[in-house]
């Protein structure tokens, strides 16, 4: 589990993390299944900047 700066960190819906991935919804959705960490609150979701960099850091070959 990674730690993230609450304060500095820039939070995204997941449209706009799939926009930054540079892939589909659906992908993103995949993503999360393989471990992505979305926080959710109620109806809302949003992840991290440094969530998204640190998943496709450990999960590039």
């Amino acid at each position: 589990m990674q730690s993230c700066d609450l304060e500095n960190d820039k939070w995204m819906d997941l449209k706009t993390a799939a926009k930054y991935l540079n892939v589909s919804y659906k992908t993103l959705m995949a993503f999360r299944a393989l471990g992505l960490e979305v926080t959710e609150i109620g109806r809302i979701r949003r992840v991290s900047k440094s969530a998204l960099d640190e998943f496709m850091k450990q999960n590039s070959f």
